[in-house]
């Protein structure tokens, strides 16, 4: 019988001995961060940007009842224009994300490869693309935020405990490693559930 979110943030939270955290109010939830740096890490340095074009967190470390139950993984492009980009566009067709997430000193995913494009449009920029129809020339559109995406990790971030995603960028045709622009930088954004501290007891 598969586990709910809700059931695997108690589970983790229980062992953590965090006994509070089921009265707290979950949600959907998301944090982002851009290597502008091109150091290969994202959300580490994450406390220097404090841009929310850039970040939406101001340290890699959620406080005391605070956690997110990462569901799905996206990688993006940004510009030094704050423009976001078509991550095929900017680093070609062949180019593959192999990334591992670390959560405290652990590496809990290792090596994983994310192939497709962005799907579904969960952080979409409406009408910042144009759309070739043929005949009728261009028309706005909508642009995915995420270009390479990866559902199902179902992996807990829990309280205080910092995290990090290091990345590659690779050729899958020649195997070469792909040079990363300070212009066109990766950006990445964990989405899931997230329990957040709230005193109201209504779970």
């Amino acid at each position: 019988m598969a586990l709910s979110a809700q059931d695997k943030i108690l589970y983790v939270a229980n062992k953590l001995g965090l006994s509070s955290l089921g009265q707290m109010q979950g949600s959907t939830g998301a944090v982002y961060d851009v290597d502008t740096d091109v150091s290969g890490q994202i959300f580490s340095s994450a406390s220097r940007h404090q841009n929310p074009g850039v970040t939406n967190v101001t340290q890699n470390e959620f406080e005391v009842n605070e956690a997110l139950l990462v569901e799905n993984i996206a990688f993006y492009v940004r510009d030094n224009s704050g423009n976001v980009r078509n991550f095929q566009q900017v680093y070609g067709s062949n180019a593959v994300i192999v990334f591992d997430l670390v959560i405290g000193n652990k590496r809990v995913m290792k090596d994983t490869p994310v192939f497709g494009s962005g799907s579904p449009y969960t952080f979409a920029n409406v009408a910042t693309a144009t759309v070739n129809d043929g005949a009728e020339g261009t028309a706005p559109g909508v642009l995915p935020r995420h270009q390479v995406f990866m559902e199902g990790a179902g992996i807990l971030i829990p309280p205080q405990v910092q995290w990090y995603v290091d990345y590659r960028v690779f050729n899958i045709v020649t195997g070469s490693s792909i040079f990363i622009s300070s212009a066109s930088a990766i950006g990445c954004y964990l989405f899931g559930t997230r329990v957040l501290l709230n005193f109201n007891t209504t779970i």
